[in-house]
């Protein structure tokens, strides 16, 4: 299994880690509720969307009984949402949470333990900040960041605060990737110098059907924003912000931010050292400002190379394939073969014998108890968001991205 980095590794403030009990006892950071051990893990969610209602909620609802949790609170900008999701506590729990339409309200719930982010890709990571210094433990969804900025001012929070944070790459907990990276560390593969990835649709993706459900009347369009340029109500740039680089990058916020933090999982890696990104709007010219076609290369301090790309107008394809100098890892799969290895070629089929996949959701409430770190911790949600982040900027400069681990700053060719 892959090793946890430790903080002198990742960054270079070794005092950081008592920042938060020092701020705490001057009374500069919100308290937070002390759990007994039969106490109900009390949670608010924000953004309480479809992607949300469908995969955090329920999976929240599914472990009622057996976590002892429940939805206290939801939160949203625009009423429909609200209602909606409040309707979804209601009908799981049997009784109607408390409902605010800004996120300080519900935050300054002194009941509250934790909370779960589910809003637009920009907002994430400075609610996610918000949260902790409020005293909240947080599940929040991928990427982190998409500002590198933010994702400093999210990761040095998080430290400070000692909260919880689990971030929506819900890989981590699939113990097919825990096996592939014991095995790749043991050598079975060889030296490994290639890594490719591919995931593929076909469709306008991220298009949306009820746009025209959403009135200005009834959200906060410079709430939403937070602190983006003013423009006109756009219910398109509201319900469809995946599409629009003000708000999302798109492939990469959404996609590649998932296979990339599998590559720094099986492969014991942090950070890419440069990367390079191509791609464009090629299939469908609907006024989408993010590409429909991308490909970003990826290069490594352990010395291999990744290769993602994305297409909207063909689904075949998918793979994710680690290529070595004995064969090759379907991480699809889980087997591995000696094709295109060398005199020491891995000789027969290896199948990959992992533990059946974790619940993600699980993990972060079983946390939450424990004060033990998750799967998937703020630090390999800064890890991923880097990564990301380089391949956007790169694909919008037309440059060779940089970053160096030490200043935590990019640059380009």
């Amino acid at each position: 299994m892959t090793r946890r980095m430790t903080r002198r590794e990742f960054m270079t403030k070794a005092a950081a880690g008592t920042a938060g009990m020092a701020l705490a006892g001057a009374g500069l950071l919100s308290p937070s509720r002390i759990l007994g051990a039969n106490d109900r893990l009390s949670i608010g969610v924000v953004g309480p969307g479809q992607r949300a209602r469908i995969h955090l909620m329920f999976g929240v609802q599914k472990l009622a009984e057996e976590c002892n949790v429940e939805i206290t609170a939801v939160c949203d900008i625009w009423t429909l949402n609200l209602d909606r999701g409040a309707k979804l506590v209601q009908d799981g729990w049997g009784r109607e949470p408390r409902k605010f339409r800004y996120f300080e309200d519900m935050l300054a719930l002194e009941d509250l333990d934790g909370v779960i982010i589910g809003t637009a890709d920009f907002q994430h990571a400075k609610m996610l900040a918000q949260a902790v210094r409020a005293g909240k433990d947080v599940y929040c969804e991928k990427p982190m960041a998409n500002d590198l900025k933010d994702a400093r001012k999210a990761l040095e929070a998080v430290e400070e605060t000692s909260r919880v944070v689990q971030l929506g790459t819900q890989r981590r907990s699939e113990g097919k990737y825990a096996v592939a990276a014991e095995m790749i560390e043991s050598g079975v593969l060889g030296t490994v110098s290639k890594i490719d990835i591919q995931w593929n649709c076909f469709g306008p993706r991220w298009r949306r059907g009820d746009v025209n459900e959403v009135k200005e009347e009834d959200t906060d369009w410079k709430r939403f924003l937070m602190g983006k340029k003013y423009r006109p109500f756009d219910p398109h740039q509201y319900m469809e912000w995946r599409l629009f680089r003000d708000f999302s990058s798109g492939i990469p916020d959404q996609w590649l931010s998932h296979m990339i933090d599998v590559v720094h999982m099986v492969m014991g890696e942090r950070f890419p050292t440069s990367a390079v990104a191509h791609g464009g709007v090629y299939v469908w010219k609907d006024g989408r400002e993010n590409a429909d076609t991308f490909h970003a290369l990826l290069e490594y301090p352990k010395g291999f190379l990744v290769s993602f790309s994305t297409r909207f107008g063909n689904k075949a394809g998918d793979c994710t394939l680690v290529y070595g100098t004995k064969g090759i890892l379907d991480l699809d799969s889980g087997k591995i073969t000696g094709n295109g290895g060398g005199d020491d070629k891995v000789k027969e089929e290896i199948t990959i014998q992992s533990p059946l996949q974790g619940d993600h959701i699980r993990n972060w409430l079983d946390c939450m108890r424990s004060r033990k770190q998750p799967n998937a911790d703020v630090y390999s949600g800064y890890s991923q968001s880097v990564a990301t982040i380089m391949a956007d900027r790169a694909f919008r400069s037309g440059k060779k991205v940089f970053y160096d681990p030490v200043k935590q700053e990019m640059d380009e060719a």
